[in-house]
């Protein structure tokens, strides 16, 4: 939408349905009001009544608008959550666990963290959420000494909330409204079987180690190594959790 060339049904029919989208959003268009006629909106885009059909039926499949008869078309919501629940309410009406899902939500979640690390780390008002991260962090360094030789169930279940606190707190700078939603959604099964991850004390400490160069990569706008670090820590994660038996 951002500059691209309106060439082509479909790229145009995207395109009006992004634009519309965003203004329903933005509540430039409040629910129960009509938007702009087909043949207005045809005439906006330069584009032919077909692609302005395509784009309400994309609206509607997200629950935004109702298409009336005489083809004149509503605002039902100004949000995305009915559309999000429906589709997470989907993805997991599968027998549990589903390891493909898991899977699929680890990749999610490395998409959303890489992306929201790197825009954080340029961010010139980041600091709110560093210092958010740098709690988790300093709280995860506090519990380490107390795992170390033995494992107390309730200090390890401290220690993995504190570092799932860490990661929803860099979801959360992101702002890809349908991919964090359905994280969210779905995050507590991901993190079911998270807590099946055998780790060893020198794992532990690396990790947290690795946690605190985040931050400090953060704070400091370091982009590259802040995005670099997010994704070596996902990448090892994932791949042992890939060796789990669900």
């Amino acid at each position: 939408m951002n500059g691209n060339p309106m060439s082509g049904q479909e790229t145009k029919s995207t395109t009006i349905a992004n634009k519309l989208e965003e203004e329903i959003l933005s509540k430039k268009y409040q629910a129960g009001e009509n938007l702009p006629s087909q043949h207005e909106l045809a005439d906006q885009f330069n584009a032919s009544s077909r692609s302005v059909r395509e784009a309400f039926k994309n609206l509607e499949a997200k629950g935004l608008i109702k298409v009336r008869q005489g083809k004149k078309a509503v605002v039902q919501s100004n949000s995305l959550d009915q559309f999000v629940e429906s589709l997470s309410a989907s993805m997991m009406n599968k027998h549990t666990p589903d390891k493909k899902l898991l899977t699929d939500l680890m990749q999610v979640r490395t998409t959303i963290e890489v992306s929201a690390t790197r825009e954080l780390s340029r961010d010139p008002n980041r600091m709110l959420i560093v210092r958010s991260l740098d709690r988790a962090c300093t709280r995860m360094e506090h519990l380490l000494p107390s795992l170390e030789g033995g494992k107390d169930p309730e200090l390890l279940k401290q220690f993995k909330s504190t570092e799932f606190d860490f990661h929803a707190a860099l979801i959360k700078s992101n702002d890809n409204i349908i991919l964090s939603s359905i994280y969210e959604n779905l995050a507590p099964q991901l993190y079911s079987a998270l807590d099946r991850l055998p780790e060893t004390y020198s794992e532990q400490r690396k990790k947290v180690n690795e946690y605190r160069y985040l931050v400090d990569a953060l704070e400091n706008g370091q982009t590259d190594l802040a995005v670099a670090l997010t994704l070596v820590n996902l990448t090892n994660i994932k791949d042992k959790f890939e060796t789990l038996d669900l």
